[in-house]
């Protein structure tokens, strides 16, 4: 009896190895499919990335398929999509199948959706609807950790994940200097040696084109990102001639200004672009 049911479970773990086999082959054919923007680059040199881009969405054909299931207008789309894709790419052409992902206030992640049959994927979310954010999750293939990242949550492993990121989320942290202390701290301990961070921040270009962006500020001058960028003065002083995307006027009607409980005129916040910060441990 013992004999047999340990050939049932030795069949059962063969089957799944067999099948894990399959996934890594069909994830690997996709991604030779893709415009690969980082083919040739170790990603050490992140400096092209650190703000969205109009080239960069030469590089994002067809992930709108693959997340979203229909076609997304680089003129009508908002920041997550943009950094959507760039999130994409990146665990694409750099992260191989079975890795650790770990995203923070992922929600109902467009990312997890897709990855979770590849990787082992984690999502940390006190879940509260913040910034117009859900309550609950449809992603229940993902392990989720019902916090907020930086209160160093033991159920959080410490030197465990390979990939750590999040998508228009830090923007609505705290912005004192503990919070943010915490937040950068408890990224590097989830992280393992060689892993990498990737932290995807709204950024608004003021009326007077002024950039200001506090956190990714902090971040830069107290981790060591893998790009050469110190502040956001060259930015701002070349707005017109750089190639800066940013979000469309239709953008922030459709997809910004139902959410507003005060309703604002486009641009009045800041013209929105995407800061990516970026380092290994």
């Amino acid at each position: 009896m013992i004999m047999e049911k340990t050939t049932q479970l030795y069949d059962k773990l063969e089957q799944l190895r067999i099948k894990l086999d399959e996934l890594k082959k069909n994830y690997q054919k996709e991604e030779n499919k893709t415009n690969n923007c980082f083919k040739n680059n170790p990603y050490e040199d992140f400096t092209d990335f650190v703000y969205s881009k109009k080239s960069h969405w030469e590089y994002f054909k067809n992930i709108d398929i693959a997340l979203y299931g229909r076609r997304i207008d680089k003129f009508s789309c908002d920041l997550k999509q943009y950094q959507d894709f760039l999130v994409y790419k990146f665990i694409k052409e750099k992260i191989p199948a079975g890795s650790k992902i770990l995203e923070i206030g992922g929600g109902n992640s467009r990312i997890a959706n897709y990855f979770k049959k590849y990787h082992e994927f984690w999502i940390i979310d006190k879940l509260e609807g913040i910034g117009s954010g859900p309550r609950e999750i449809k992603n229940q293939d993902v392990k989720l950790i019902r916090d907020y990242i930086g209160e160093f949550n033991l159920e959080l492993p410490d030197d465990y994940f390979d990939f750590v990121f999040s998508i228009s989320v830090l923007e609505h942290v705290e912005r004192d200097e503990k919070t943010l202390k915490n937040i950068l701290k408890d990224i590097n301990r989830v992280l393992k040696k060689g892993g990498y961070s990737m932290q995807c921040i709204d950024t608004f270009i003021k009326e007077n084109k002024e950039i200001r962006n506090p956190i990714a500020e902090y971040f830069i001058s107290k981790q060591k990102m893998l790009f050469k960028f110190k502040d956001y003065k060259k930015i701002s002083q070349n707005v017109d001639k750089l190639d800066l995307w940013y979000m469309s006027k239709k953008a922030f009607i459709e997809n910004w200004l139902p959410h507003f409980e005060i309703k604002k005129e486009y641009g009045e916040i800041g013209l929105p672009f995407s800061t990516n910060l970026f380092w290994k441990k």
